[in-house]
């Protein structure tokens, strides 16, 4: 059995939510959790695509969309092609979310249950 050496690489997130104070929280409470992460914060879906396009693909992305959005929009679509894992923010999130089979973070929410949703 081998048994793989070195550090596992830094998680990458990417955190792009409607309601700023909202997504620096979020991206707050996950550089504390993982100080080695990549955590981008985007103000819009317009800039989310741009950072997208240019950076890094995320490993988690958290993001202000419902189920439908998730799937039809521009930023869905791309992070699906990246291969995120997609968790939904919103009002029609945590209706049908979960029913549509996406993760959701529900509001209100505290640290440990980001900690807990992004750990699955």
């Amino acid at each position: 059995m081998n048994i793989p050496t070195g550090t596992l690489p830094a998680p990458s997130f990417f955190v792009a939510v409607t309601d700023q104070l909202v997504g620096i929280d979020i991206s707050t409470i996950l550089r504390d959790a993982h100080p080695d992460a990549v955590v981008i914060t985007a103000p819009d879906r317009e800039a989310a695509l741009a950072l997208l396009e240019e950076g890094p693909a995320p490993k988690i992305a958290v993001v202000s969309l419902s189920p439908k959005e998730a799937v039809s929009s521009p930023l869905g679509q791309k992070l699906r092609d990246l291969g995120a894992r997609i968790v939904l923010m919103g009002h029609e999130a945590e209706l049908h979310g979960e029913a549509d089979g996406f993760e959701v973070l529900h509001r209100p929410f505290r640290t440990r249950d980001l900690l807990a949703l992004i750990a699955r």
